[in-house]
């Protein structure tokens, strides 16, 4: 799993990374009847080794920015579980 980790963090922002623990993990399920997608999503704390952060072919831009000052921003729903356990882990 570490390289499926490091290759999509590499493919979605340029960056080098060396992948620590699972911090959280949930999913996204699509509305309708089935459900139009069901995501399970894991988030791995990970230590930045190289590269330049640049946006994926997903986002138009990409920046870093304040822990506290993610939750104003534009997030998908489970964004909001995960920064409530980082806010407790840093």
């Amino acid at each position: 799993m570490t390289t499926a980790v490091q290759r999509e963090v590499l493919e979605e922002t340029g960056l080098q990374i060396r992948p620590g623990r699972v911090i959280w993990a949930g999913d996204s399920i699509g509305p309708g009847e089935p459900p139009a997608w069901h995501f399970c999503l894991v988030d791995f704390l990970c230590e930045v080794e190289g590269g330049d952060l640049l946006a994926g072919d997903d986002a138009m831009t990409v920046a870093w920015v304040k822990l506290e000052e993610a939750a104003n921003m534009p997030l998908t729903p489970t964004m909001f579980d995960l920064l409530d356990v980082l806010k407790g882990e840093l």
